[in-house]
């Protein structure tokens, strides 16, 4: 159905008409060139910025994802020197409601030697092999071997214990599954022959697996060995360092950590992955934030050009505007035309740019094409995510920005005076 009264009273006259000039002539094709320069400007700009929170978002998941996956979520440990009850901890925490499951380990340093004759400092883990896989993925991570293997030596026929170790320091140590190893730690409740107490301990195990975790930290200085092997080497007893603690929402463990601190009472301290990693997580907050507003200058430049685009647009069509306005067009009509120019560019340059970048950022994270040194970044390439709510609020950005460039020239247009601008024609 046709709709009565003039044409310019007619809901689609300001489109009709800014869709008009966007098809300059021979003479105006200089205005028409730098409409392009608007919209590919605003196009590099919603594109630049969605790969680059792309890129900061899939290093920050990643990251994230191999540190759950390589810990617990949360640590239950004692004041003292080591939490001897460790089972009625475990116990306890397995009674939380979001728990999955505890387990106790055994943390300390030492060095370890292989075929390179070399010794490399290591972070031995003494674990339980079930409860370890029960609280941790890193098990589910092994390359080479498995962690059947990881007994200790009453049940292993050499005679030695077994120990899984990263792929990075058996590379450096130069071994492989069934081949040995020696490890050396200080031991604080060692007899000395020259009195006291402390003295290096050596153990030799017997290489069952090797993990590959994907982090450099772990893979270059994590070795895992039985539980009651780590306590006779420190002399600890029955006690351990701590009791990891796996839940089901790896991202809301303050419940759990709230309500096992009320049952466990004193005497322990509770950690869980995010404060431990609290302040790495935040820079990686703040340079994502700092990298939003600097790459967003790039569509302000653009959303410039707009308004350039705008003024020139109008210095052009000056006769038409007197035009419209003699024969009963209104101001309000005249600057919603021009305005629904800006709009235009700016929405065809976010559009095509959210193309452009999303799929540039999926390109970049299927072929892995950005390698990176992983001793440096702990990745071995640059991952590429991009978010919804990310890609929502690039667009939202750049189309308020590209809209408040148009209000001046939309408003200047308004007020030209028909008259003066026939009076030459």
């Amino acid at each position: 159905m046709r709709e009565s009264g003039p044409l310019w009273l007619s809901s689609r006259f300001q489109l009709y008409i800014a869709l008009r000039y966007f098809k300059a002539r021979r003479q105006q094709a200089f205005t028409s060139v730098v409409s392009v320069v608007s919209v590919l400007g605003v196009i590099v700009g919603v594109a630049a910025l969605i790969i680059a929170l792309a890129l900061l978002t899939g290093f920050q998941e990643d990251i994230q994802d191999k540190i759950i996956g390589a810990n617990a979520h949360v640590f239950v440990q004692s004041f003292a020197p080591y939490l001897e009850d460790h089972s009625y901890v475990a116990t306890t925490a397995r009674s939380v409601s979001g728990v999955i499951d505890a387990a106790p380990a055994l943390l300390t340093p030492g060095l370890i030697e292989g075929r390179s004759q070399t010794p490399q400092f290591v972070n031995l883990k003494g674990v339980d092999a079930r409860g370890e896989a029960r609280t941790t993925r890193l098990l589910d991570r092994m390359v080479q071997g498995s962690a059947e293997g990881l007994v200790p030596r009453a049940a292993n026929s050499s005679g030695r214990a077994g120990l899984v170790l990263g792929s990075e320091l058996a590379a450096n140590l130069f071994v492989g599954v069934g081949d040995q190893v020696k490890v050396s730690i200080h031991s604080s409740g060692m007899i000395t022959p020259f009195g006291g107490s402390g003295g290096i301990k050596i153990v030799r195990f017997d290489v069952v697996g090797i993990f590959e975790a994907g982090m450099y930290e772990y893979d270059n200085t994590w070795a895992l060995i039985p539980l009651e092997t780590a306590q006779r080497m420190v002399e600890s007893g029955d006690g351990v360092s701590l009791v990891q603690v796996r839940v089901e929402n790896a991202f809301d463990t303050a419940p759990v950590v709230e309500e096992l601190t009320d049952r466990l009472g004193e005497g322990y301290f509770l950690m869980d992955w995010q404060s431990m990693n609290r302040a790495y997580f935040a820079a990686l907050q703040l340079e994502k934030l700092a990298l939003f507003v600097t790459i967003s200058l790039i569509t302000a430049v653009a959303a410039l050009n707009i308004a350039a685009t705008l003024v020139l647009m109008i210095k052009d069509k000056q006769r038409d505007i007197g035009i419209l306005m003699s024969l009963g067009t209104t101001r309000r009509h005249i600057q919603q035309i021009f305005m629904v120019q800006g709009v235009a560019i700016g929405l065809i340059g976010t559009v095509l740019g959210g193309i452009l970048g999303v799929t540039t950022a999926l390109l970049l994270d299927h072929y892995e094409v950005i390698r990176l040194e992983s001793q440096v970044y702990y990745l071995a390439y640059v991952p590429f995510h991009v978010r919804a709510v990310d890609l929502i609020r690039v667009c939202a950005v750049a189309f308020v920005i590209s809209f408040a460039a148009t209000l001046y020239p939309a408003i200047r247009a308004s007020r030209l005076n028909p008259v003066t601008s026939l009076r030459y024609e």
